[in-house]
């Protein structure tokens, strides 16, 4: 019975052999069209991909060649930044910096009052931040300093950790420069062309706001004695010659980092930073009073001026601008009381 069954068997397989083939056939070229099938859409897809990021290249370089702004690239993990063409035409340097946060080349071309602006913002270059910005001063190969705004935003992976910082550097020397000129105006005295009332405050105030305990300054109050008689006398014209020759003496004397500014009529006050002894603030009222000390002839009519000055001390007097001054004020009512032309200091006619 087995023999039968394997006879049987052996016929249908011989019958249906031909068919048996043609369905393989046609399996195995389904199957190889399906390749094929699947290799051209992957190859199409790569093609889309590198299209669309040649297009994007294309974009980059033509919003790079229209814009006035010098584009970015910050690799965080090579610490390479990577301008556009126009960082070269600006500033004459190459494009490319490698080591670019370890502040090794890029911040020898930093304004030196700017170096600390341009360090924080290579600190958040690493991704401590989604947005950055900063403005500081950059060299150009003229040799003169441009004000620079600089601004990106960091880009993160699937991850969420930050790997590069896409932005623009923009010129904005002309803004930059304009606003100066108006806040020049409006911090300056119009006459005397020093600091007024009102910016003088400020400027004293934010001085002793980053000012460290140790540190020591000197207020000093400076009026101009007998003035009043000047412009009775010879009138505004020449008493407005008086006060400018005064103001003149007074920028001669002191430093750019001390704050000279015209608090009054014949008022001025006088900031003297980072002071290191009591002689030094002496020497400096002893020299006011020398250089203000003049008597003024015409007409037959003669008139002297000359300087009071009372003096305060940072932080011994008091810690802010209304303070110091207050005390100073009350250090030149003694001054005055007893005969004007001298100098006193504060703590001194207390006792």
């Amino acid at each position: 019975m087995l023999d039968i069954a394997w006879d049987r068997l052996e016929d249908f397989l011989s019958e249906y052999q031909e068919i048996c083939i043609m369905i393989a056939g046609i399996i195995v070229i389904i199957i190889l069209i399906s390749i094929f099938i699947s290799f051209r859409m992957k190859m199409r897809n790569q093609e889309r991909i590198l299209q669309k990021a040649q297009i994007q290249e294309e974009r980059y370089r033509i919003l790079a060649e229209i814009s006035n702004d010098i584009l970015f690239e910050y690799d965080i993990f090579s610490d390479q930044m990577v301008y556009s063409d126009k960082y070269t035409e600006n500033f004459g340097r190459k494009a490319t910096i490698e080591r670019f946060a370890e502040l090794k080349e890029e911040v020898q071309y930093v304004y030196k009052e700017d170096v600390f602006a341009f360090e924080n913002f290579c600190k958040l270059l690493g991704g401590e931040k989604q947005k950055l910005e900063a403005e500081y001063r950059m060299k150009r190969s003229s040799g003169d300093y441009v004000w620079c705004y600089v601004c990106g935003q960091t880009i993160y992976d699937s991850m969420n950790n930050p790997v590069k910082v896409v932005g623009k550097l923009s010129n904005i020397d002309i803004q930059k420069r304009e606003v100066e000129k108006l806040q020049f105006k409006a911090e300056m005295d119009a006459m005397t062309r020093i600091y007024n009332k009102v910016a003088t405050k400020e400027r004293i105030n934010n001085f002793i706001k980053n000012s460290r305990n140790q540190d020591k300054h000197a207020l000093l109050i400076v009026d101009m004695d007998n003035f009043k008689k000047i412009n009775d006398t010879f009138g505004h014209l020449k008493g407005d010659e008086v006060l400018k020759e005064g103001v003149g003496h007074l920028k001669n004397m002191f430093r750019g980092d001390d704050i000279i500014g015209r608090i009054g009529g014949d008022e001025f006050v006088v900031f003297m930073s980072n002071v290191t002894s009591r002689e030094d603030i002496v020497n400096k009222a002893k020299s006011i009073g020398k250089a203000f000390r003049k008597t003024y002839s015409e007409d037959g009519e003669e008139v002297t001026v000359s300087a009071s000055i009372g003096i305060s001390i940072f932080p011994m007097d008091g810690d802010d601008y209304e303070e110091l001054l207050d005390k100073s004020d009350k250090a030149l009512y003694e001054v005055k009381k007893n005969g004007k032309n001298g100098f006193c200091f504060y703590h001194e006619q207390k006792a």
